[in-house]
């Protein structure tokens, strides 16, 4: 099974997103595949069509903001596609949202990690991998800059930001050392 594209590419929460596919197993259903946002089931799928290759989706509300890969399970045989492009769930105006991260490797306890995008001043901690980072320096509304704890693990590690009452995704995934 193969992710060959998905209409529209971007939306806010609410938003209906078609995504075509190729090799779609026959069996599947609305039972038993899942959408997911770079590994979060913040879409519910609405609609599958084996015969035209699509799957119906709507973003939820506790979707984030950002840019996410696209990935599609069907069980109970695992198979899986995703897709090559990214899906934007677009922020609410005024919202937080992190569009970029340098670099995308860090030595844990040395590099300095730099997140930019909108609104960032309204983000109170990261959180990296399981780690808490509290210590935050926000450069101005659009750049904050941690150093990434000795605590967090090596390998690859998801970012996330935490305002007062939203969590925000960074749409990458940064390598830790």
């Amino acid at each position: 099974m193969q992710i060959t594209g998905f209409n529209p590419t971007n939306g806010p929460v609410d938003t209906r997103v078609t995504l075509s596919l190729t090799d779609m197993p026959s069996d599947a259903s609305i039972s038993n595949t899942t959408v997911l946002l770079s590994g979060s089931p913040t879409v519910n799928v609405t609609a599958v069509d084996t015969r035209g290759g699509t799957i119906d989706v709507t973003i939820l509300a506790n979707s984030q903001s950002g840019d996410f890969e696209v990935t599609v399970q069907k069980q109970p045989v695992p198979v899986t596609a995703q897709s090559s492009t990214i899906f934007t769930v677009n922020a609410a105006p005024g919202a937080a949202q992190i569009t970029g991260m340098q670099p995308r490797t860090v030595v844990r306890g040395e590099t300095p990690l730099t997140l930019s995008g909108q609104n960032l001043d309204q983000i109170r901690y990261l959180r990296i991998g399981v780690v808490n980072v509290l210590s935050l320096t926000h450069l101005n509304s659009e750049m904050v800059r941690v150093t990434v704890p000795a605590a967090v693990q090596p390998g690859q590690q998801r970012v996330t930001g935490q305002t007062q009452d939203r969590q925000v995704n960074c749409p990458f995934i940064l390598t830790v050392q």
